[in-house]
Formats: C-alpha cells, sequence, structure tokens
C-alpha cells in the first residue's frame, strides 16, 4: 500500500517569505505586522516537521513487509501529523488576529491593505490544513479496515478519497502561494 501526498506546505513557506520583510517606521500597525509575523515564521520547525512526516507517509508500505507493522507505523505517523496540525491551526490562527486588529485600526493606511493581502494567503492556508485534516482522518480509516480487505477494489474509495483531497489541497496551497506573492509584492511596492 502506498499512501498518497498528504501535504507539502510550499505556500506557507512562501507566506512566511511574504510577511517576513522588513518594514519601516514606529506605528502600532507596523508592530502588530510584525508580531503576526513573527508567529508565522515560528511555524518553520512545525512545517519541516509535517513535510518529513508526508515523505514518510508517501512511503508506506515499503518498510515493513507485514500489514500489522504498517499499519502502525501509519497511524503512528498520521498522529503527529495531526498534532503538527493542532500547533499550525493554533499558530495561524493567532497570526490571523492579529492582522485583523491592523486590518480593523484607524489609520493603518498601507498596512491595512497589505493585512487583507496577507489574511487571504493565510485564510487560504488554513483552509488547506482543515482539508489536510480530512486527507489524515482518510489515511487513517483506509489503516482501520486494511486488514479486513481482501482485494484493493475494496479500498478504492479510500484511495479515490485520498487522491481528491490530495488535489484539493494542492490548489488550496497553489492559491495561497499566489496570494503570498500579491501580499510580497504590494509590501514592496509600498515601501513597507
Amino acid at each position: 500500500m502506498k499512501a498518497s501526498r498528504i501535504m507539502v506546505p510550499i505556500a506557507a513557506l512562501l507566506l512566511t517569505a511574504a510577511l517576513a520583510l522588513p518594514g519601516c517606521g514606529g506605528s502600532e500597525a507596523k508592530s502588530k505586522v510584525d508580531e503576526a509575523v513573527g508567529v508565522i515564521a515560528s511555524t518553520q520547525t512545525t512545517l519541516e516537521d509535517l513535510i518529513k512526516l508526508d515523505r514518510r507517509l508517501n512511503a508506506l508500505g515499503t518498510r515493513f513487509s507485514n500489514v500489522e507493522d504498517t499499519i502502525a507505523e501509519g497511524k503512528s505517523l498520521v498522529e503527529m501529523a495531526l498534532l503538527d496540525l493542532d500547533e499550525l491551526e493554533a499558530d495561524y490562527a493567532q497570526a490571523g488576529a492579529i492582522l485583523r486588529e491592523v486590518e480593523e485600526m484607524n489609520g493603518a493606511g498601507d498596512y491595512a491593505a497589505y493585512a487583507r493581502l496577507a489574511l487571504s494567503a493565510l485564510e487560504t492556508e488554513e483552509e488547506a490544513m482543515a482539508v489536510n485534516r480530512l486527507l489524515l482522518t482518510s489515511v487513517w480509516d483506509m489503516l482501520d479496515i486494511l486488514p479486513l480487505a481482501e482485494s484493493m477494489e475494496q479500498l478504492s474509495y479510500y484511495v479515490e478519497e485520498i487522491n481528491r483531497l490530495t488535489a484539493e489541497v494542492t490548489d488550496l496551497l497553489q492559491q495561497a502561494a499566489a496570494a503570498a506573492a500579491e501580499a510580497d509584492r504590494y509590501y514592496k511596492e509600498k515601501g513597507l
């Protein structure tokens, strides 16, 4: 059995780069933007861990020759990935709340506009994470019924669902990367 690609959070890395550009000025809006950048930058290790887990899930079924060991390994990987997702979702929610503050500040000017653009990327990332959670749940469910399956056809629902969710995550990550690039351009154009 070989699991489909679970998550490649490239857009999150691009978002971090887009938010981490140096700015100038001492306004409260800039301070809040910097705070949100710090929160997102702190997710780097967790994102890297999630990528490693993704690679290991993709290789599931190649390490062990018996099904029980493969199931145990797969469930362990899914549990670790879900913990990473919990952490990322909490950090992204915190960064989103900060960016929403900037967006609603009086006199935030270009920082408010930037916050809206950054929020678009962040919210799309959050949507990708939610779909990724469904994807991981589908992998878990497939592992649950794997010992009962007499043929690959009996697993076809899960394989199709995993492929569908993988495509959806990929699409959302591409959208998030485009939104992060737009925020990056705005930041540079305005010299924030």
